[in-house]
């Protein structure tokens, strides 16, 4: 799980609390920060600060959504401010705390943020194996050589198929798999190929 708060001590009181819950906790002083050095592969949630400086925790959120980031946020605060509850739970905070909350509050909080997490993840990867479930082997093929750097050409040849064979097939499997273009096809199916 990741806390983004620009108070080093807050940072430090949440973590111990979370540790001692047994939570693998990275915290970040800023948005920044945390834009930069975290991995979103990471299961768990988002802890973010509502006033934090150059970036805030808003901005941060409408960031994140603009890249998709999986993970459930919550917004821990002193500032309590009744339109930006209403805006952060619009663009999909799932809770917005007062500053300062107690320790039962806020695990509380980050159990139900990381199960919902789990279940997210969990709906997500069925997903995807359905969506991969609707490709004929030959487009299985010719996507996990597309993940491995080949053009369409080289995939081409090496299927003993033409070009324009290999855009066909690659054509349908962006459908079925339903991405637009190769980063999108890494970010969502990488795995699955490297694991098999």
């Amino acid at each position: 799980m990741r806390l983004v708060d620009d108070d080093p001590a807050v940072l430090k009181a949440m973590k111990k609390v979370l540790e001692e819950e047994g939570f693998l906790v990275r915290t970040f002083q800023s948005a920044e920060d945390f834009l930069i050095n975290d991995a979103g592969s990471l299961p768990g949630c988002l802890i973010v600060d509502l006033k934090m400086p150059k970036i805030s925790g808003l901005e941060l959120q409408k960031i994140l959504k603009e890249r998709g980031f999986p993970h459930p946020v919550i917004f821990l605060t002193a500032h309590g401010e009744v339109e930006s509850a209403v805006l952060a739970m619009k663009l999909g905070a799932i809770d917005f705390l007062q500053k300062p909350i107690s320790p039962i509050k806020l695990v509380e909080a980050v159990f139900e943020a990381c199960k919902l997490d789990e279940e997210n993840q969990m709906e997500s990867r069925d997903k995807r194996l359905e969506f991969l479930s609707k490709l004929s082997p030959r487009e299985l093929d010719v996507i996990g050589r597309v993940l491995q750097g080949l053009s369409n050409k080289e995939v081409g040849e090496s299927l003993g198929l033409s070009k324009k064979t290999i855009e066909n097939h690659r054509n349908n499997a962006y459908r079925k798999l339903n991405v637009t273009s190769i980063k999108e096809l890494r970010k969502k199916y990488s795995f699955h190929f490297l694991s098999n």
